[in-house]
Formats: C-alpha cells, structure tokens, sequence
C-alpha cells in the first residue's frame, strides 16, 4: 500500500515536471523495486526490522552529513529549478530521499537475499 502510494506521488511529480521533478524520479524510480522486495518477503524484512533500521539508517546519516558538508564546501549543488526548496540542515528534500531510498533498497535486497525463508520462497 504505501509503496504504491509512493510510486503515485512520484509518477504524478514526474508529470507535473519542474520543482518535483527530481523528487518524482527518485520516488518512480525506487517505489518498484519497494513493492516487488516487500511482495516477495514484507513478512521477513518486518521480522528483521532491528536490522533494516541498523543497516539502512546509520549509512543514511552518514551519506547525508557529507553531503550537506559537500554543498556546504561548493563541492557540488542542487538545481533550485528541479526542487521543492524543502530539507533540513542544508540538505534539500531530494538529496535525503534518494540516499534513503538506495540504502533501504540495497539493505532490503542483502536481507532478504540472506533470510532463509527467502531462500525456500525462491524454490
């Protein structure tokens, strides 16, 4: 439900273009791959949620310290033109969506890929 909720949000920030755009592409992007990893194993990942939390979130802060520190510094920037203008500590929205969204994914599918479970689902 929530992911196909999302995967709405994004494809409808996709079609407005402009100021949504790099949010409904990251949102479009990853939303599918959501729905498929929590339809196969939701069950499992929910069991190993300590887990996901652990290995999804601590990479999350860190990826969005440095790069707060990288806008910061110039090293690099953010159109204005394809954000909300929305964030927190000099992240826009955009930037912490997208670095959540990869860990959670690549987190989800090393856990699922090592529940046994999932294993006996696959055959």
């Amino acid at each position: 439900g929530m992911w196909l909720l999302l995967a709405a949000l994004g494809v409808l920030l996709l079609a407005l273009g402009g100021k949504g755009l790099y949010l409904g592409l990251t949102l479009a992007y990853f939303a599918p791959v959501f729905v498929l990893q929590w339809a196969f194993g939701g069950d499992l990942l929910w069991g190993w949620r300590r887990a996901l939390l652990l290995g999804a979130g601590l990479p999350t802060l860190y990826l969005w310290f440095a790069d707060a520190w990288a806008i910061r510094e110039g090293i690099w920037w953010i159109s204005p033109r394809y954000t909300l203008g929305l964030g927190a500590f000099g992240l826009p929205l955009e930037e912490m969506a997208f670095f959540l969204c990869t860990n959670l994914a690549v987190v989800q599918g090393l856990l699922l890929a090592w529940h046994p479970e999932a294993l006996r689902r696959l055959r």
